[in-house]
């Protein structure tokens, strides 16, 4: 079973695109304290809803909460919670870092560290058969303003060829 080790940017995008919850659901989901503090603190104190879907997960224990032994040195562009799922990354095992963020993916790439990008998820649980066509369309839909355009029509291109 995937292990995926999800940054604060996939949490908020896949909480907004509705899917967060089915993702949890079938595979092994995981946050650091450092990604929980960012998108569950931080969301809350600034009254964004999607902080409190998160919660909920965590709280239900859909969505686990592990912390690296060690941490990997702080990058420059980088924050808290992405260098936290790069330590936790190299602990686990059968693990895929989760994330849209642009400069974590350069670190990630030069790194050799697998990740893939929140809405590649809705494609997997559809080629999967964990979700039908029509689902994982809905959520790439709600998904559209918050990924890249080209992401987008690649992805629901897969879709429909699958």
């Amino acid at each position: 079973m995937y292990k995926f080790i999800l940054d604060s940017d996939a949490l908020i995008k896949l909480t907004k695109a509705g899917m967060l919850e089915d993702v949890c659901r079938h595979y092994n989901c995981i946050v650091t304290t450092e990604v929980k503090n960012e998108a569950v603190d931080e969301g809350k104190r600034r009254l964004h809803q999607d902080a409190l879907k998160i919660e909920y997960l965590i709280n239900k224990k859909s969505l686990k909460i592990k912390d690296p032994k060690t941490s990997r040195k702080t990058k420059e562009n980088l924050g808290k919670g992405e260098m936290s799922a790069a330590s936790l990354y190299f602990e686990e095992r059968n693990r895929v870092i989760v994330t849209d963020d642009s400069a974590f993916i350069k670190y990630l790439e030069e790194n050799n560290i697998k990740f893939s990008i929140p809405a590649d998820l809705a494609l997997l649980m559809k080629v999967e058969n964990k979700i039908d066509r029509k689902t994982a369309l809905i959520y790439l839909e709600k998904m559209k303003d918050l990924i890249k355009e080209d992401v987008y029509s690649d992805v629901k291109k897969d879709i429909m060829e699958d």
